[in-house]
């Protein structure tokens, strides 16, 4: 009997981006809705090897290999296909099982098809329910709308979806174990979970019913109530209207809204691109499926103080998966709900025309924290900006901002790089107690001249920073002095476009490391023919990253054979040994 992992290959899909994976393995450049590269299974110097974010796949047009993620890896990891699953598994951190239970498979099943029978209980009960559909109808939600979401209603009963499937052959403990029914605690008594409420289900991409939102059709609370987690649903890993935006094959945005009607309303109107993060706040799982289905995220939560907050904590989980979003404001604290439904389409498109880069958001949250007028305020305020400032990856956004926060609070720009500086500074900076004195002893000389070239070629011309920093991060380096001179030289950057290494030695002098060793890094320079730099480049970038390896491996080495009771400390044994399995195929990548 043949085992089914389908359940582990799914949840990959739903967190890889294509783009994202093979960029760990090469360079690739964007070109219209494609990433292009150099392919990595044959010989070129043209690049032929396309990348889709839309459709998830690549392809080369020179040797003809092509597929999706999965393949990607089983021909550049060189494993076969549940090899590749487990690789990618073991990356996104989806629990591996080394055999499918298949009483497992066979329940989540069973909940898709209760639940698919469930849907058509609340659609029956709408459709003989006159003040849900009144109800309805005054939210202009159409029956032709409310077939397109699947609508229905739970009648104010604590046992009629109980009954019904039973009736249709479905045991109690199913019901429970879908979260359809709950159970009283001291009585043992099952009753229905949704009563006196519409129901919303949630859809997958694959047309599946996973699970159910209610809302009541008074003011009583809870306002929404939400399926639990269960084998086929985890509010964190979904969104509601996936399904929809699917099918879509324009995806050039996509818009996070925080409800069911929020969703429905902007459809009804004709945005048919917007989802909503299930009651819950934004997860990772969740960002990632926005970077996937959208070129342009935007995020139009409700306009209150709660509204604002949730964005806040949206803009910093969508920041980590590397997607910068927009904010859409709406007026007079109004949600899209009600905004679309008092002025229509256009005035909707126009706030999303209108709508504003989260850095300024930010900015106008913190103008509203503090009055700028007065000096101690307006020092806060600037710090706080100089923090936003520094996670923003381009320098050229760096400069403007820094340029228009300097033009509104008169405090100069020097002054706020200054800050920026020494934000960072503090986070890099190597304390005394934390250096490992011999260290430049211990590395090899190949490694330590690396570091120098690099820093050498970094001092020669803007155009070769730009391209080691590209591969290269400060915390690739080992020799500390090297590392905060890299440090010192980016930040220099984000705001110049040379560097006189008088200037740069300027800003070493008062550091406690010693201004003779930085005098020697910054003096060093690299060797190399006129013609021959990029290849030079690349063979410093390749020796640091594999260098860098080198000595995690030596040092996972260490560990495993320091463990002197295996057996009784098999697991930790069997993770070391994975691990160093692991850096030995990286090392092997960089070779």
């Amino acid at each position: 009997m043949a085992v089914s992992y389908e359940n582990i290959i799914e949840k990959i899909k739903e967190q890889m981006n294509i783009v994202d994976l093979i960029e760990e393995y090469l360079y690739l450049k964007k070109s219209g809705s494609n990433h292009i590269g150099l392919c990595p299974f044959h010989n070129e110097k043209t690049p032929s090897f396309t990348v889709s974010d839309e459709k998830q796949i690549f392809h080369c047009f020179g040797c003809g290999a092509g597929g999706d993620g999965i393949t990607f890896i089983m021909q550049r990891e060189n494993l076969d296909f549940m090899d590749a699953v487990r690789f990618l598994a073991d990356k996104y951190n989806i629990p591996w099982e080394e055999e499918v239970n298949f009483k497992d498979e066979e329940e989540k099943k069973d909940i898709f098809n209760i639940n698919k029978e469930a849907a058509k209980f609340f659609l029956y009960e709408l459709a003989e329910n006159d003040i849900a559909i009144e109800y309805l109808k005054n939210r202009n939600i159409s029956p032709t709308i409310s077939k397109t979401f699947g609508l229905g209603f739970a009648p104010d009963s604590w046992d009629k979806l109980l009954n019904y499937l039973k009736e249709s052959g479905f045991e109690v403990d199913l019901m429970y174990r879908a979260g359809l029914v709950s159970k009283n605690k001291d009585t043992g008594r099952y009753f229905d979970k949704f009563r006196n409420r519409i129901i919303f289900p949630i859809i997958d991409t694959k047309s599946r019913v996973i699970g159910f939102g209610g809302r009541v059709l008074d003011r009583s609370l809870p306002k929404y109530l939400n399926s639990p987690d269960t084998p086929v649903f985890n509010k964190g890993f979904y969104l509601y209207g996936l399904n929809i935006i699917n099918k879509n094959k324009d995806r050039k945005r996509i818009i996070l809204v925080e409800g069911y009607m929020d969703v429905i309303s902007l459809y009804i109107k004709g945005i048919r691109s917007s989802v909503a993060s299930l009651g819950t706040a934004l997860t990772r799982p969740q960002a990632k499926l926005l970077k996937r289905y959208g070129k342009e995220v935007y995020i139009c939560y409700d306009n209150d103080s709660a509204g604002k907050r949730a964005s806040l904590k949206a803009i910093d989980i969508l920041l980590e998966e590397e997607v910068g979003p927009k904010i859409i404001l709406l007026e007079d604290d109004m949600d899209p709900d009600d905004f679309i439904n008092q002025n229509g389409l256009p005035a909707f498109e126009k706030a999303i025309e209108e709508s504003i880069h989260y850095f300024d958001f930010k900015v106008h949250l913190l103008r509203e924290k503090y009055d700028i007028s007065e000096a101690t305020q307006k020092i806060k305020f600037v710090k706080e900006v100089a923090n936003i400032i520094k996670r923003l990856k381009s320098r050229v956004e760096q400069d403007i901002y820094a340029e228009k926060i300097s033009n509104e609070t008169g405090v100069s720009k020097e002054a706020i790089y200054q800050e920026i500086r020494m934000n960072m500074s503090s986070k890099y900076k190597i304390k005394q107690s934390e250096k490992i004195e011999p260290i430049l002893d211990l590395l090899p000389k190949a490694y330590v001249k690396a570091e120098m070239d690099i820093i050498g070629f970094t001092l020669i011309h803007k155009d070769y920073f730009d391209k080691i920093s590209e591969f290269i991060q400060v915390d690739d380096f080992i020799d500390s002095e090297c590392k905060y001179c890299y440090l010192i030289i980016s930040d220099f950057y984000s705001n110049k476009e040379k560097i006189e290494k008088s200037e740069l030695l300027e800003e070493l002098k008062d550091d406690d490391k010693g201004l003779e060793r930085f005098k020697e890094i910054v003096n060093h320079i690299p060797q190399f023919e006129a013609d021959n730099e990029d290849k030079v480049i690349n063979d410093l970038i390749k020796t640091i990253k594999k260098s860098k390896l080198l000595r995690k491996r030596s040092s996972l080495l260490i560990k495993i054979q320091g463990i002197e009771d295996k057996e009784n400390d098999l697991g930790n044994f069997h993770k070391l040994i994975e691990e160093l399995t692991e850096l030995n195929k990286q090392i092997t990548t960089i070779d």
